[in-house]
């Protein structure tokens, strides 16, 4: 008997069955799908794939294979003077397949031998001819009519090595056959993962996402737009839609997803999470996953569906029919890193929303145009929905022979009536508190620490209801916030203050009545203005935006510097007005134009960007890299000293916990105690900064820390300590 697995065992012919199957269910529901871009037999590549399931395996009849599974599942070893080091079972499995008897061309041998041969994308040297005829002639061959006896398919009857010369150069953009072999190797990627995980490969429904959408607005009495019309009229055309904000673009995208398998991306984790909840829960769409960094502590958190790791482990194998992710879990394939393929075969049969492109910075836009590209290329289509749209990004998909319909649907309500206070936002403090006693007023300046003041100022006066959301909480009370920030906007009889950073512009669905904000970024502004008189008309004579251009901060480490000039240039022709939604989309179209930003660095940036992305050099970074540089990632994780020592008990439970599950567990609840802060405050702080003796990637942070403060990077004595809001 020769193993494939040991936990659960299952033997080599199982294993490959499992394969089988998975290809035909795939084949059923997304076959026609999977190929309408092929120039290449159609029924052949299912052929290949055939092959190349059966054999991909075969290799673990290699002795020192076996004595792995055996050893675990406490069989006697097996005899044998080879090392599993040295060769790995998927650098032998080539050499089984009986080229001639199925008539295999010279680009099919490629094709199949490098598909089995890279299935598992190892580190270490090419293997040689000379070891693997050792190998061949001393384990191989004395085993080969046992080999025979307990496998259902042909096997070569005169191996030799000479597929190494196939697999020497791999198969790369440039050639030929590149997208077939990446749908080739990736769906072995898809099949034998979810395989592996004893589950389908595709969840296998006829359930039409639209007509649970349609449901949905028939019971909430909502009438289908223009825009909800326009977008499940041409489902079959890849879309660029600008939208109004409160107009329904969630509804709009998933009348286009229509029957497709669909991945619908956000800028943020909340928002994320806000969506999964609406399709799964409010229109009771159950098949729906959901894949970001923190996916399975929201999951548990929530504890609505009583499966949470099963959502989680359908979610990471791309199994659910939608699945609301970031797009750190499905871009990265545009560096093509070892094993890109899974998710880039997967994409040729899929739908992708990329929600509110525009909150990206420009290097992350460049790696989404490039990824649109690539998906387009391989037969994959996409719908971009977005409030307003930097000029740019539409050109750049032009340039790149993307076909895509356009349109725009704007909503005529007039909403805001904007006023530019050439003063800083902290002296207008007795102006918001006593607006605050009747209506909900709503703060947005660019950095914490702005934040924390304007909130200090607030607090001493005694005021009731004044809360404060940023970043630098820990992620139990963050969440806790985010819920008060939501309920409050929810209960119309209450009023008060919210003073927020940015975190608030596309991840939170909230309706103020008057916003107090410091100038950015035209888009970034907008989606600010998003967060008040939400979907009502304003029809009073006063400002409900109040927008501070003096003593701004977060410029030039948070916001381009040229950029945010040339935002309040615009805008001046709008002081005092009120500012059509129109409007706002044509200035975001012009600010963001070719001859705007000429000379910037933000087109350099994108510019740069897009350059490097055209010239990657295949397989020559690791899928955790590109997920770190889609994430912008320069930060650690740190726990408040005095939320470390009142926790000292679950960190002490953890460093004992062998249990591997129960071990994960107790992590996720240290990790909702942590925050992240950038590199560049870790060298400011690097002395309050001390390791963790139970685990090391979360270092101690010797500083204050409040519930409703949160974390404060200042040293204590740079504070007073009778401060009341400390």
């Amino acid at each position: 008997m020769y193993y494939a697995k040991s936990n659960p065992v299952e033997t080599l012919e199982e294993h490959t069955n499992k394969l089988l199957e998975n290809m035909i269910l795939l084949k059923k529901l997304y076959g026609s799908k999977i190929l309408k871009k092929a120039n290449f037999d159609k029924n052949r590549f299912w052929f290949l794939l055939e092959i190349i399931c059966k054999y991909h395996d075969l290799g673990k009849v290699y002795t020192p294979f076996q004595n792995i599974i055996r050893e675990k599942i406490k069989e006697p070893l097996l005899n044998t003077k080879f090392d599993y080091e040295t060769v790995k079972h998927e650098q032998i499995s080539p050499m089984f397949i009986p080229v001639e008897k199925y008539g295999l061309s010279k680009d099919e041998k490629k094709l199949v031998y490098q598909s089995i041969y890279y299935h598992h994308e190892r580190e270490g040297k090419d293997i040689n001819n000379i070891y693997v005829q050792k190998i061949l002639d001393e384990d191989i061959i004395p085993q080969l009519e046992k080999i025979k006896s307990e496998i259902s398919y042909d096997i070569e009857d005169n191996m030799n090595c000479i597929y190494i010369k196939y697999v020497q150069n791999r198969i790369k953009e440039t050639d030929a056959i590149f997208i077939e072999y990446c749908l080739l190797k990736g769906i072995l990627h898809k099949l034998d993962h979810s395989s592996s995980a004893e589950m389908e490969v595709e969840e296998n429904t006829i359930e039409n996402i639209a007509e649970y959408v349609k449901e949905f607005m028939i019971n909430n009495r909502y009438q289908k737009n223009d825009l909800q019309n326009f977008c499940e009229e041409n489902s079959n055309s890849n879309l660029l839609v600008i939208g109004s904000t409160g107009i329904g673009k969630t509804e709009a995208a998933l009348l286009w997803s229509n029957q497709g398998k669909t991945f619908f991306t956000l800028p943020i984790r909340t928002s994320i999470n806000a969506i999964y909840d609406r399709i799964k829960r409010d229109m009771g769409y159950v098949y729906t996953g959901l894949l970001h960094s923190t996916a399975l502590d929201y999951l548990e958190e929530k504890n609505e569906f009583n499966n949470q790791e099963e959502i989680y482990t359908q979610s990471k194998n791309l199994y659910n029919k939608i699945i609301a992710c970031t797009i750190d879990q499905i871009f990265p394939f545009v560096f093509k890193y070892k094993g890109y393929e899974k998710i880039y075969a997967t994409l040729s049969y899929s739908k992708i929303i990329i929600d509110e492109i525009q909150a990206y910075s420009p290097e992350i836009v460049a790696i989404i145009i490039k990824g649109l590209e690539m998906i387009y290329r391989i037969g994959g289509s996409f719908v971009i929905m977005t409030a307003t749209l930097p000029q740019i990004y539409r050109n750049e998909l032009e340039k790149l022979g993307i076909e895509f319909k356009f349109n725009k649907f704007i909503k005529p309500t007039l909403r805001h009536k904007i006023k530019l206070e050439d003063k800083d936002i902290l002296e207008d403090i007795e102006i918001i508190k006593k607006q605050s006693k009747t209506y909900k007023v709503l703060i947005i300046v660019n950095t914490v620490e702005k934040a924390i003041d304007l909130y200090s100022s607030l607090i001493v006066e005694n005021l009731n209801n004044v809360n404060l959301l940023h970043s630098r909480f820990i992620y139990n009370d963050r969440s806790k916030k985010e819920e008060q920030i939501k309920n409050f906007s929810k209960n119309r009889d209450e009023s008060g203050i919210w003073i927020t950073t940015q975190i608030v512009e596309a991840s939170l669905d909230i309706d103020f009545d008057y916003l107090y904000t410091e100038m950015s970024t035209l888009d970034s502004l907008f989606q600010r203005l998003g967060r008040c008189y939400r979907n009502r008309e304003y029809k009073e004579q006063d400002e409900n935006i109040h927008i501070y251009i003096k003593n701004i901060s977060g410029i030039k480490y948070i916001y381009d510097e040229e950029i945010n000039k040339k935002s309040i240039e615009l805008l001046n022709e709008y002081n005092g007005k009120m500012l059509e939604e129109s409007v706002k989309v044509d200035l975001v179209d012009k600010l963001y134009s070719e001859e705007m930003l000429d000379g910037t660095n933000f087109l350099k940036k994108f510019r740069n960007g897009m350059i490097i992305l055209n010239n990657i050099i295949d397989y020559q970074i690791g899928k955790k890299e590109t997920q770190n540089l889609l994430r912008n990632i320069d930060s650690i994780r740190v726990i408040p000293k005095i939320i470390y020592e009142k926790n000292l008990e679950l960190f002490e439970n953890y460093s004992k916990e062998l249990d591997f599950k129960k071990r994960h567990k107790l992590k996720r609840r240290i990790y909702n105690l942590t925050i992240s802060i950038s590199q560049t405050q870790q060298r400011k702080l690097f002395d309050r900064l001390t390791n963790n003796p139970y685990l090391n990637e979360i270092l101690i942070a010797d500083l204050k820390y409040d519930e409703n403060i949160g974390l404060i990077l200042n040293k204590d004595e740079e504070y007073d300590k009778d401060e009341k809001f400390l």
